[in-house]
């Protein structure tokens, strides 16, 4: 009998959009349309292909939603995907003055992300959850997105400023959080704690240690968490150690170019996920391919699958990939 492996489909705004037939430019401008997309689009991929369905809402502004607050800029015109309109800090002198706003709810895409947010808990279905999110996205992915890969230098030639950079970030990351539990309802310690660091593996280990893990820890120390998980794109194998060292308990690289589930599986002694590549595995592939590659990960060692599907995938990828997946089931 084949091992019981775990498998999801990720499903993105712009897939849902897609198929409810909402321009994403729509999206991102109306609440009641983002409402029904985020309700009707999981309906249509249930109907279609039997994925579970979703009955929850939130505003969605995306993760750049934390940068916003400092002046980072969002294109969300038409129907594309949203993307920054350049860094907004020209210089490590600029980054290292820069100070929290004391009403971050005031700042960035907050204002319409928290208009958004009222609009579906007045206009949300009895049986539909509505939740608000912020802050999850690393301070150093975060300063990246704000000062571009010019930062890169700056931890070399200026670190003090650096630091100063980074804790301003972290403490943006702690009250954008704290808003959010706010909004929420909630309160007392957090179980876990969870963030999205995508940019964290371009430091080299020595690096990383120095100007990211440790203003991921104070986070983690701010709410009293004790389970860390993360996702994050761009890491080689000393960085997972570094991670499982100090108290991780989940890892998920993501398509991570540099590392395959045999890496994970050599270096890791906590639960991981590599995704399914959305380009490569799944869009440019046929369903002989994707089963194969499939098969092929939990042969290596895959302990769960996911994929993240993007635009233009054809249904006979899809299906493929949900008919291997149930092999395991």
């Amino acid at each position: 009998m084949p091992k019981h492996i775990p498998w999801s489909v990720a499903v993105p705004p712009e897939v849902y959009t897609e198929h409810c037939g909402v321009p994403m430019g729509e999206y991102h401008a109306d609440p009641a349309v983002q409402m029904h997309v985020q309700l009707r689009g999981p309906e249509i991929l249930h109907e279609k292909y039997g994925l579970p369905l979703r009955r929850s809402v939130a505003p969605d502004f995306t993760a750049y939603i934390d940068a916003s607050v400092f002046g980072l800029e969002v294109d969300f015109s038409n129907d594309n995907v949203p993307s920054p309109r350049g860094h907004p800090i020209g210089s490590i002198e600029e980054a290292a003055a820069l100070a929290l706003p004391d009403d971050i709810s005031r700042c960035g895409l907050y204002p319409a992300a928290l208009e958004f947010y009222r609009y579906m808990q007045a206009h949300a279905p009895d049986d539909v959850s509505v939740s608000f999110g912020g802050g999850s996205q690393g301070p150093f992915t975060k300063a990246i997105l704000l000062r571009g890969h010019d930062l890169l230098l700056d931890l070399y030639d200026r670190p003090d400023l650096a630091h100063r950079f980074m804790a301003t970030m972290t403490q943006a990351s702690i009250r954008q959080r704290e808003l959010a539990r706010e909004l929420t309802g909630q309160s007392g310690p957090m179980q876990s704690i969870g963030y999205c660091d995508d940019f964290g593996g371009l430091l080299p280990p020595g690096l990383y240690c120095e100007f990211n893990l440790p203003y991921l820890l104070r986070i983690a120390d701010h709410f009293g968490a004790q389970r860390k998980s993360i996702h994050t794109e761009l890491l080689r194998k000393p960085h997972l150690r570094v991670l499982q060292d100090h108290g991780w308990v989940f890892i998920d690289v993501g398509t991570d170019p540099h590392l395959t589930v045999a890496d994970c599986k050599e270096t890791l002694h906590i639960p991981f996920l590599v995704q399914f590549k959305t380009s490569g595995d799944m869009l440019l592939s046929n369903p002989r391919q994707i089963r194969e590659k499939y098969r092929e990960m939990v042969e290596e060692g895959a302990e769960r699958m996911l994929v993240e599907l993007c635009r233009g995938v054809p249904e006979e990828n899809i299906r493929a990939f949900i008919e291997v997946a149930k092999e395991y089931q």
